[in-house]
């Protein structure tokens, strides 16, 4: 190639990256925000039937191992489950910009947030970090 050519090639080829890496932010984004509501609804259920870890446990045992039979690689333990109704509690009264700040996390900072019992204003700066991190600039909820 020609120095001209060599150029554009290069110019290109850094586009090219640079749209892909959107793409793939914008990807890993999307499923974390998917998993999030996935999750919150889940959740939502255990929550309104009252179910506790006491009276509810054998029930959440039987959710857990018919939809790890039809969803194996989904992570429904009944840990998790337990976790889902957590999260849940814990957010549903809160400010709709904390909500969409934890749905933009991976599952496991979400788990680690509520093992913190951060407040919200503490859960939205780490939100807003780790997203930022990820992405490479502030998101803004």
């Amino acid at each position: 190639m020609n120095e001209i050519q060599e150029n554009d090639y290069k110019e290109i080829l850094l586009q090219a990256v640079a749209v892909i890496e959107n793409a793939r932010t914008n990807i890993a984004r999307h499923l974390a925000v998917t998993a999030s509501n996935t999750y919150w609804e889940i959740g939502k259920l255990l929550h309104e039937k009252k179910l506790e870890s006491k009276h509810g446990s054998q029930m959440v045992r039987q959710l857990s191992v018919d939809l790890k039979e039809r969803y194996p690689k989904m992570g429904m333990s009944p840990r998790n489950l337990w976790y889902m109704k957590t999260f849940y509690e814990r957010y549903e009264g809160s400010d709709v910009k904390v909500q969409r700040a934890v749905a933009l996390l991976p599952w496991s900072h979400t788990l680690l947030i509520l093992s913190k019992d951060l407040k919200d204003a503490d859960t939205m700066f780490y939100a807003q970090e780790s997203v930022a991190k990820v992405s490479g600039g502030q998101i803004l909820f």
